[in-house]
């Protein structure tokens, strides 16, 4: 009565070389083709020994009921040759390959079955290893000496088990040139719970930040809360989540904005109103986007995200994860904020003060609201007020999306004969000075296919679109083990859309040294979020009605209401979102 679970996927039967090759480099996708696109998000997928260590040439049969018991079979092969490098070491004048390499092979072999049957998916940063406490009864009756061609390997397995811990039982068999050289008898090999930040960074040990009974909140436990051990980015509180029920994360580099934890007020694990953060973000004069925004300035989904994280840290603080034995998933719903001031590349460190001022629970969800205030000093750069949700995983994956008109639908599916290609940079819109979108990893619009004037009386109606695939940068970043991409980058989707139909307007032309802001300053914007872009989504269309446009005293401005699309559902909305062209001069 063996127990042999069904594969997530279904798979290929034969791999070749540079098959192989690229697994035992992290790089599943390439190895095993459609329908393991999740593996690109991976930040560390599961994996072999790469390198010298890899050794298997090519599978050249994997059937997952095949084998003489029908229950799974793999047959591998190396060519063996003089020069192999296990030759030398092994012994001075009587060179053979190392039977622990045999061993090695089969457990190599073994990690591909258990990785070709879609188990490495949903795993990300896990990593392979022999069940510990279980003999295994090796037997080697023959050797490989540089005189042989051939060493196959073979798995036949006995049982596979998808979960929690992904195992396969199995009997191996090496043969060399047809000897039957070695033998193991129902070795076991599992997938278990590993961490992309294994060996974090040591943070300074003057480095004030917040401290609770010893366990510093500083920037490696903010790592760990993104990418590592969930007990080293809380204490021991958090160990029921080292093993392998996933956690609601932070994003991780390069969308971390978070630097240390300055202050806490409230006790840990204890989930209600009141509790009070003070998080720090020391911003690097050479950030990336610096660079890829199109003026020298924070961009706003940046901005966004660090007055954001520190909620999301903060909820975890309180403990809200621990009072359900399921997994949750963490998603800001809505928000109403205001932009007072900017922020250059040397403004030091924002300062964020953060208290979660409304907490309830009901049917395994929980809604939390939060009042945040960000500061470079004594400076207010940002208020807001937002509304974050936990929710099981099928209750995201049923989320409805927002409602959604005719008259909103209609500018999705309208036709039309305008097309700017913006991967093209076209010059007009990534000027070299002057007003120009975003480029590099922050464009959040590929292209632009819809311009409509004076619609039904209405304002000028945009559409802007992005292609998704799973590879995208950002999938990787936010969050481990629960890819999405961010809300924050879905408003930059609009922002720029709307920075689009500024400068093909020409509204950017009367100012001297023309630049955009990151969002209109000291104008409320809003936003709901009802839904989310994920890995296996194909495109987000952006569409805008232009609401109001003009020159003033400030420079040039425009107000748009925005809706972003997932694959035809509108998940996002955002009421009346503004941005200005100024002159050069920064507000500092």
């Amino acid at each position: 009565t063996p127990r042999l679970d069904a594969p997530e996927l279904p798979c290929a039967s034969s791999f070749s070389n540079a098959q192989l090759r690229a697994f035992a480099e992290g790089d599943t996708y390439a190895c095993f083709g459609a329908g393991f696109e999740r593996a690109q998000t991976h930040t560390r997928s599961p994996a072999i020994q790469s390198g010298a260590m890899l050794l298997l040439d090519r599978v050249t049969e994997l059937a997952t009921r095949g084998g003489p018991w029908q229950r799974g079979y793999l047959r591998a092969e190396l060519a063996i040759t003089p020069e192999q490098w296990f030759f030398a070491g092994h012994f001075k004048n009587d060179p053979c390959m190392p039977g622990t390499l045999m061993f090695e092979a089969c457990l190599q072999a073994m990690a591909f079955y258990l990785a070709a049957q879609g188990f490495t998916l949903l795993r990300d940063g896990w990593r392979f290893q022999p069940a510990p406490e279980l003999p295994y009864p090796l037997q080697c009756r023959g050797q490989v000496t540089p005189s042989s061609k051939l060493l196959v390997t073979e798995v036949f397995v006995e049982e596979l088990s998808a979960g929690p811990l992904p195992t396969v039982y199995a009997d191996l068999l090496c043969t060399v040139d047809g000897l039957k050289a070695f033998h193991a008898r129902r070795v076991a090999l599992q997938l278990v719970p590993d961490w992309p930040m294994r060996e974090p960074p040591t943070a300074h040990a003057s480095e004030a930040c917040a401290q609770l009974e010893g366990f510093r909140f500083d920037q490696r436990s903010l790592l760990a809360c993104a990418q590592g051990r969930p007990s080293e980015a809380f204490g021991p509180i958090y160990q029921r989540f080292d093993a392998p029920m996933r956690v609601a994360r932070l994003p991780s580099p390069p969308y971390l904005f978070m630097s240390r934890i300055r202050e806490i007020h409230g006790p840990i694990g204890v989930m209600r109103a009141g509790a009070k953060v003070i998080a720090e973000y020391d911003i690097p004069p050479d950030a990336w986007y610096f660079a890829d925004n199109g003026a020298r300035t924070m961009p706003f989904a940046v901005l966004l995200e660090a007055a954001l994280q520190p909620c999301g840290w903060l909820s975890s603080y309180i403990g809200s994860a621990l009072t359900v034995d399921s997994e949750l998933g963490f998603r800001n719903l809505d928000g109403k904020a205001t932009l007072h001031a900017e922020l250059l590349e040397h403004s030091g460190t924002l300062s964020t003060h953060v208290e979660i001022t409304d907490v309830s629970a009901t049917a395994g969800m929980i809604i939390e609201s939060f009042e945040v205030r960000c500061f470079v000093g004594a400076r207010e750069i940002y208020s807001l007020s937002t509304v974050f949700g936990f929710f099981p995983p099928q209750a995201l994956a049923a989320q409805a999306g927002l409602r959604t008109s005719q008259a909103e639908r209609e500018i999705l599916q309208r036709s039309s004969d305008f097309l700017v290609d913006l991967k093209q940079h076209p010059e007009r819109y990534f000027a070299a000075h002057g007003a120009r979108l975003a480029q590099q990893k922050l464009l959040m619009i590929d292209r632009v296919d819809g311009w409509w004037s004076a619609c039904e009386g209405r304002g000028v109606q945009l559409r802007a679109v992005k292609d998704i695939d799973a590879s995208l940068w950002f999938f990787k970043a936010h969050f481990f083990q629960d890819p999405v991409q961010p809300g924050s980058l879905g408003l930059e989707a609009m922002l720029q859309t709307l920075q689009f139909f500024m400068l093909h307007t020409g509204l950017a032309e009367a100012i001297a040294e023309p630049r955009f802001v990151p969002i209109e300053l000291r104008s409320t914007h809003q936003w709901k979020y009802r839904g989310q872009v994920l890995p296996h989504h194909q495109q987000v269309h952006t569409t805008l009605e232009i609401l109001a446009a003009g020159t003033d005293a400030s420079g040039s401005f425009a107000r748009a209401r925005g809706s972003l699309w997932a694959d035809g559902k509108r998940i996002y909305e955002v009421p009346e979102l503004g941005m200005r062209i100024v002159s050069a001069v920064l507000d500092v």
